[in-house]
C-alpha cells in the first residue's frame, strides 16, 4: 500500500484516478493538460500493479513487466511515450514510437461528432500513421479495466 499519495492507496484507487482524469478530458477533448494527466496515470499504473500484485516474483525488473504489458496493449506504448516526452524536455534514453503530437485545428467545434473536421489531439507515429489521443486512451483504459478484473479487483467500474 502506498503511503505517500493521500487517499490513493491501491492500484484500484489509481485506476479510478485514471477514469476521473479521462472524464475531465472527455469534457474538454482539446485540453493537452487533461490528456497528459491521462497518459501519465495510465503509464504509472504499470508500477502500482507490478508491486501490489507481486509481479516481482514473475519479472525481475519493472521494465520487463512493462514490456510484457505493452505486448498486450499497443496503446500503452503510446502512453509511455507521451508520459516520458512530457516529463522530460529531451528524451535521451527512451526511444519513442511517436514522432510528434499536435492539436489538429478543425473547421467544426467539439459539439459536432468525429465525422466532421473537429479539433482534436493527434499522435503522429514514426511509421507515418496518425492516431487520435482519445482513441488510444480509451483502448488503454479498457485494457487496464480488463487486466484488473483478472486480478480479482472488485467494483472496478465507476
Amino acid at each position: 500500500m502506498n503511503k505517500l499519495s493521500f487517499e490513493i492507496k491501491t492500484s484500484k484507487d489509481f485506476f479510478i484516478k485514471l477514469k476521473q482524469d479521462f472524464e475531465d478530458f472527455s469534457n474538454d477533448i482539446e485540453s493537452s493538460r487533461f490528456a497528459l494527466n491521462c497518459a501519465m496515470t495510465a503509464w504509472h499504473l504499470t508500477d502500482w500493479v507490478y508491486h501490489e500484485f507481486n509481479y516481482e516474483n514473475t519479472f525481475a525488473k519493472l521494465s520487463e513487466f512493462q514490456e510484457y504489458l505493452k505486448k498486450q496493449c499497443d496503446s500503452l506504448q503510446i502512453m509511455q511515450d507521451i508520459c516520458y516526452g512530457s516529463k522530460h524536455y529531451k528524451l535521451i534514453r527512451h526511444v519513442p514510437k511517436i514522432s510528434e503530437t499536435e492539436m489538429h485545428e478543425g473547421t467544426f467545434d467539439s459539439t459536432f461528432d468525429f465525422s466532421f473536421d473537429t479539433s482534436e489531439l493527434e499522435i503522429k507515429m514514426e511509421d507515418g500513421r496518425t492516431l487520435l489521443f482519445i482513441d488510444e486512451i480509451e483502448k488503454t483504459i479498457n485494457f487496464w479495466e480488463n487486466f484488473l478484473k483478472r486480478q480479482n479487483v472488485r467494483n472496478i467500474n465507476i
